[in-house]
């Protein structure tokens, strides 16, 4: 409780949700990820810093492995998800 997850995703997984993704040949090593507390507040902090001027990367979905996601772009434009446990259905 309140602490930091580190995990890694291996190629395959993430271009099965982001097609167009490519190994990085530069900085982009390291993705963040940021939990939210709903689906909702995916929705609304996607709208929020879209809204502000950052880059949208992929709309908040309902991804195969149980979470609402998105993904925004930073001024680096590196990934930064946006995740939490999907509504039950």
């Amino acid at each position: 409780p309140g602490g930091q997850r580190l995990l890694w995703d291996t190629e395959d997984v993430i271009l099965s949700f982001d097609p167009g993704w490519e190994r990085p040949a530069g900085g982009e090593r390291l993705g963040l990820a940021f939990v939210c507390d709903s689906p909702a507040e995916v929705d609304a902090l996607y709208a929020e810093l879209t809204g502000a001027g950052y880059a949208g990367h992929l709309k908040p979905w309902d991804a195969v492995w149980g979470q609402r996601y998105a993904v925004v772009l930073d001024p680096d434009g590196c990934g930064v998800s946006l995740f939490a446990a999907a509504a039950p259905k």
